[in-house]
Order: structure tokens, then sequence, then C-alpha cells
């Protein structure tokens, strides 16, 4: 008499089983599918924290710039640029509304006259290095352990002025005028470009904060001076910028770059 039953039951059970490999593969790839979905919003998400971070920086510079134009120019980032010699030449500072010491949160100032530098690249043949410091401190760059410039303590921005060395080029620009200019008066026309690069260090942790340091205290930030561009005949190379360093580590960023037009003007007698 053949045994009906058991070979019955051995059918069964290898149903089962397929079906559950079935509903453990269709739920593998749903958890999979949502965590990229999760991924993406959050990238994003990151993204536009990022971008906004960067445009505050370059709204707290104008604002800065319009507060004392009039008392205190050379007090300002553009008013530094702006001095003799300083054309073409790189400013660096750390926008830090937000700072750590001793556990403790710190509010700074936007702009500090003891607290930034004013560099070149190191050579010309070489695509990273700075100078030392024309002005300033050389170690006023961003800490992203304890620098940050939103009250999140997750974002760090470092921005450079520059009075630009090459060619205008047709570009929105921004002016930024004296108040009570008189249309009478001698205009005397500046060319500011201002970048602002910010990233979240939190969102990299496979990346050392002695990898973004090194970005940070090497690297220019203004690709587009003269001396910072390639040229075959004289041999000179692309310098790599602040944002090309941080981006090859891995470290999500985002950097705004802003031109502006400064009239500075002397009313006539």
């Amino acid at each position: 008499m053949i045994n009906h039953s058991k070979h019955q039951q051995g059918v069964t059970l290898i149903t089962v089983l397929i079906l559950l490999i079935l509903i453990t593969v269709v739920g593998l790839y749903a958890i999979r599918n949502s965590i990229f979905s999760l991924k993406l919003a959050t990238n994003a998400q990151v993204q536009t924290l990022l971008m906004q971070t960067s445009d505050v920086a370059l709204d707290h510079l104008e604002k800065n710039f319009n507060a004392n134009e009039s008392t205190n120019l050379a007090g300002t980032p553009i008013g530094q640029v702006l001095l003799d010699g300083n054309q073409g030449k790189e400013l660096q500072f750390c926008f830090k509304p937000t700072e750590i010491e001793s556990s403790a949160a710190k509010n700074n100032m936007f702009f500090n006259l003891g607290d930034f530098r004013i560099i070149e690249r190191a050579s010309a043949t070489a695509a990273t290095g700075v100078s030392a410091a024309l002005s300033g401190d050389i170690d006023a760059v961003c800490n992203p352990e304890k620098m940050f410039s939103i009250s999140r303590k997750a974002i760090v921005t470092q921005v450079s002025v520059v009075n630009p060395d090459d060619p205008a080029v047709e570009m929105r620009k921004f002016e930024l005028t004296n108040k009570n200019t008189d249309l009478k008066a001698d205009v005397d026309t500046k060319r500011i470009r201002v970048v602002a690069t910010s990233f979240a260090p939190a969102m990299a942790p496979s990346v050392t904060l002695s990898d973004m340091n090194a970005c940070l205290s090497g690297r220019v930030m203004d690709d587009l001076l003269l001396k910072n561009r390639a040229d075959s005949t004289s041999g000179q190379v692309k310098v790599e910028t602040l944002h090309e360093c941080l981006n090859q580590l891995g470290v999500p960023l985002n950097t705004q770059v802003a031109e502006y037009v400064v009239r500075l003007t002397e009313a006539k007698n």
C-alpha cells in the first residue's frame, strides 16, 4: 500500500519553503528600496540646508559691509581685499556664529580682524598648498569640531573674498554702494567675488578630521583668479580648491559664488 500522506506532506513543505523564500526576497527588496528612498530624501534635505547656510553667509557679508562701509571699511572682509597690494589675493575666514569652547557654546561676531588670513597658492606648478599668511593668521580656518555656521552644530562654512584680477564676465552681479551716494560724485568701481563653501562633517563618518583639516588649511577656494587657472604656456597648473578637496573625500557640501560691484564714492567739494 502506497503512503500518499507522507508524499503530500513533503510537497506541502517544499511549497511553504518556496513561499517563505519569495516573501523574504520581496521583504528584503522593499526594505532596501525604502532605505534607498530615505537616503535620497536625507541627501536632498542636507543639500538644501547646505545651500541655505552658504546663502546666509553671503547675506551676513553684505550686511557687514553696509553697516561698516562709512565708518570702518577696513574692518570688513571687503575692505581688507580692497587695500593696496591685495588685488588677486584671497582672504579666508570661518563663518562661525556658534563656536564650542570648553563644552559651552559662544556667539561670535561675523568678522574679526584677528581671525582671518590672506593667502595665495604656494606654487604655480603644484595644485595644492598655500603660501604663508600675507596678512592675518595662517591658522584662521574653520575647525570642524568646534566652529559651526548654524546652532545645530552640524554645518561648517568657510568663506573667501577676493578683489579679482581676472577679466570681468557677463554674470549677475549684486551692487554694493555707499549710503547717500551723490550721483555727481567721482565713482571708483571695484569688483568683489565671494565663495562660500558649507559642508556637513557628521554626514561623512569615514572621513577623518585630519583629512578635512588638511583641505581647509591647504587649499585656496577661488579658481577663477588668473594665478589659479591652468596656463600651458607657463606650465602653471590649475589649483585644487577646498570644494574639490572635500568632494574627493566624500564630504557632503555646497559652494555658492557671488560677484559684487562695489562703488566707492568721494563727494566733490
